[in-house]
């Protein structure tokens, strides 16, 4: 049985207005062209593309931190037109509140929605479990590792329970090896609670790795090259034993290309 579709992009398009100085009129920065993917229900979807090409703000424009200029996007078939609890997101960086633990950064969003304190204390103890930090929960910001804030960050956006889950390069400022860890654990939390989700990294081993399918864009105005499907099943090896398989290097291979393809600018 087909899954049904949990996130809908259609002929996405976007350009932002950039200041030429002063007395001089604004210039226009055409970013995005008439995107178009879907996302099934339980996927993991990887953006991949040349730095600037526009991943983020797609992704923020899916969150409904930007406006779009055309197009729509739609989660469960739902328009998307503002930031709503459907969506959850994980930034590039943590931006844990330093004032509060990693428990109360953790409850913060089911406070925003007046959760009662019983029930938040326990959702958020269960979320620190699930991404590996049970005993940390009192432990505050500047006494976390970089790889455990990260992880604090993705069991806030768990905690509110979203349809969606968007994911701005979320261990790119790690050292390898804790973003390899972390890698593995998305995929571990991922197939715990069947989250679908929506994955920016400018890594082709990561893209490779954790997604069902990667998207590949192309360089600003940036339009969809190719949607690649990744054959591997899960549960999934280590990355550094699934690097080794032919097909791994192939896709990647197919995916580096595509990317360093430079593409005529259309305004």
């Amino acid at each position: 049985m087909a899954r049904r579709i949990k996130l809908s992009v259609e002929n996405l398009s976007k350009t932002f207005r950039v200041s030429a100085g002063r007395g001089a009129p604004p210039s226009l920065l055409p970013v995005l062209r008439n995107i178009s993917f879907q996302v099934r229900e339980g996927d993991i979807v990887s953006l991949i593309g040349e730095s600037g090409c526009g991943k983020t703000t797609l992704l923020r424009i899916v969150q409904g931190l930007v406006a779009r200029d055309a197009g729509n996007v739609k989660v469960d078939g739902k328009p998307v037109s503002a930031p709503g609890q459907d969506r959850g997101f994980v930034f590039q960086q943590a931006s844990l509140l330093p004032w509060r633990s990693a428990r109360e950064n953790v409850e913060f969003g089911l406070e925003l929605r007046r959760v009662p304190a019983d029930v938040r204390r326990q959702r958020a103890a269960e979320l620190l479990k699930l991404v590996g930090l049970g005993a940390a929960g009192e432990q505050y910001a500047h006494q976390l590792s970089g790889g455990m804030q990260q992880r604090v960050g993705l069991a806030r956006a768990l905690a509110i329970d979203p349809a969606l889950l968007l994911m701005d390069e979320p261990f790119s400022a790690l050292d390898a090896q804790t973003r390899e860890e972390l890698q593995a654990e998305l995929l571990r939390i991922q197939s715990k609670t069947g989250k679908t989700v929506l994955f920016v990294t400018h890594d082709l081993d990561e893209a490779i790795y954790l997604s069902d399918q990667i998207v590949v864009l192309g360089a600003r105005p940036s339009r969809v090259k190719t949607i690649i499907d990744v054959p591997f099943p899960r549960p999934r090896p280590p990355l550094s034993k699934l690097r080794g398989e032919p097909r791994f290097q192939q896709i990647r291979d197919e995916v580096w290309e595509l990317i360093s393809q430079k593409t005529a600018a259309v305004a």
